[in-house]
């Protein structure tokens, strides 16, 4: 996709010479002016937030393949202990806190960037001069702004369905640096919810919805419109609002309205369920992800290096219950998902060779299976649910499963292993529905400090967290 992130490339240079007002520092209101003076340059502005999510320390690593996969079990490195540990589960610990420290500052640092944004969105929306772009930039960052939020809430809050009021974080909406009290966990996703319902109505007959992907880096000659416009996959597009929509829904307890955005995106015929075993990263489920330059270097790190591996096949075995569903499964299958080496096996998710020109580059936040494994959970009868999961299977290449009341919480979980590989989700899944403990996990009673990130020491200095 060389021709297309030209303009993030050109972006990545735009910023690093105008890094003095992206960090949140003091400066000028000439300096801010000037930047968001046209039309251009709020697009660079928006295309440098997403190249500030996609830091090592937040979603090209430690919130996809890195620190959120370490606390989900996904591997086995050197022996046994080193990430079965149960310093990985204490926050803070000499494990854990270098991380939580780290991203608690760069979330807070992006979300900064999007209300500088917002702010001159509508202060400045006389120079928008292309037909839907002010509905689409102001869209695309309230739902990045929600999207940001949320992570932080489930990361750093508490298990909700138990303890919806805790106070854990802020939900910030100016561009400045007072400190702001935390607010009650259930006030901050009715702003998570608040700020989507906006940002689907910008984007609703404005977004165009373009999710093209190309094999070859000349088939992107054939693409046509505006190219800032391209790939919607790599964006906050409509689709990706109503995804996180349904999201956020089924974890605040609100399964009717879950089940009513994901059946829309589902339904919206702009992805489908993927089975060919030579698209690695299942292109046309993708519904949002971001775009890491040179990531190819950054791959090496996971399959060259002892960070990110298994050691022995009994423990992946274990994760994609082969005992039961064997081999055949795609995302278990060697020299499609995993490569099995002499003495560790790494998966193969992120390797940029042979990957197609629209999926190079991609960590992927929200895909398509999700909206089925979330009408699994809000369906009415265990049949229902094993419904929704079979759908799945069967494009993995899995037989039926079968559930009944007492496993169907069970059976949706080992498919959240299966699935998101890679993808940090399946920690989030357990925090959610309160595991006491789960499968490689090195505590037999988990609780909500097991879950919950601590917070930075300055914030607690200087913060308002009481």
């Amino acid at each position: 996709m060389k021709k297309y992130i030209v303009s993030i490339c050109l972006s990545a240079l735009f910023f690093s010479s105008c890094s003095n007002w992206l960090d949140v520092k003091p400066k000028t209101t000439v300096e801010e002016e000037e930047v968001f003076s046209n039309e251009l340059g709020f697009k660079e502005a928006l295309t440098g937030i997403y190249i500030k999510m996609t830091s090592t320390d937040l979603y090209a690593r430690n919130l996809s393949y890195g620190f959120l996969d370490v606390l989900g079990q996904r591997y086995q490195i050197k022996n046994t202990t080193d990430y079965q540990d149960e310093l990985w589960y204490t926050f803070p610990s000499t494990h854990t806190e270098s991380y939580t420290e780290k991203i608690w500052s760069e979330m807070y640092n992006v979300i900064a960037n999007v209300n500088n944004l917002l702010y001159y969105c509508d202060k400045n929306r006389q120079v928008f001069t292309s037909e839907h772009y002010y509905e689409i930039i102001k869209g695309e960052a309230l739902g990045l702004r929600a999207f940001l939020h949320f992570d932080l809430l489930r990361m750093y809050g508490p298990i909700y369905k138990d303890n919806s009021t805790a106070k854990r974080i802020a939900y910030r909406t100016e561009f400045n640096r007072e400190a702001k009290e935390m607010q009650p966990s259930n006030v901050v996703v009715d702003s998570i919810i608040s700020d989507l319902k906006k940002a689907e109505m910008l984007l609703k007959d404005t977004d165009p919805l373009n999710f093209e992907f190309p094999k070859m880096d000349y088939d992107e000659e054939d693409m046509k419109g505006d190219a800032f416009l391209v790939y919607r996959h790599k964006r906050m597009n409509l689709y990706a609002v109503k995804a996180l929509l349904a999201r956020v829904y089924l974890y605040a307890g609100n399964k009717t309205e879950a089940a009513n955005y994901a059946n829309q995106v589902i339904s919206s015929d702009c992805f489908e369920l993927i089975g060919d075993a030579t698209d690695i990263l299942r292109s046309k489920e993708i519904i949002f992800s971001v775009y890491v330059d040179k990531f190819d270097q950054q791959v090496t790190e996971i399959t060259d290096k002892d960070d990110y591996y298994i050691n022995k096949e009994s423990f992946l075995n274990e994760i994609f219950d082969v005992a039961k569903d064997g081999t055949n499964d795609l995302r278990i299958r060697e020299g499609v998902a995993f490569d099995y080496g002499s003495n560790k096996i790494t998966m193969r998710k992120y390797k940029q060779d042979n990957l197609w020109a629209s999926t190079k580059g991609t960590v992927v936040l929200v895909r398509l299976s999700e909206m089925y494994y979330i009408l699994a959970e809000c369906a009415k009868t265990a049949d229902e649910t094993a419904s929704w999961l079979n759908k799945v299977r069967d494009i993995r290449g899995v037989d039926p499963v079968v559930c009944t009341e007492n496993t169907r919480l069970s059976e949706i979980e080992k498919e959240y292993r299966k699935e998101f590989y890679g993808e940090g989700q399946l920690f989030f899944f357990y925090k959610c529905h309160a595991y006491t403990t789960f499968l490689h996990c090195p505590v037999n009673n988990m609780t909500e400090s097991n879950y919950m990130f601590s917070w930075p020491d300055n914030e607690i200095l200087f913060g308002k967290t009481n």
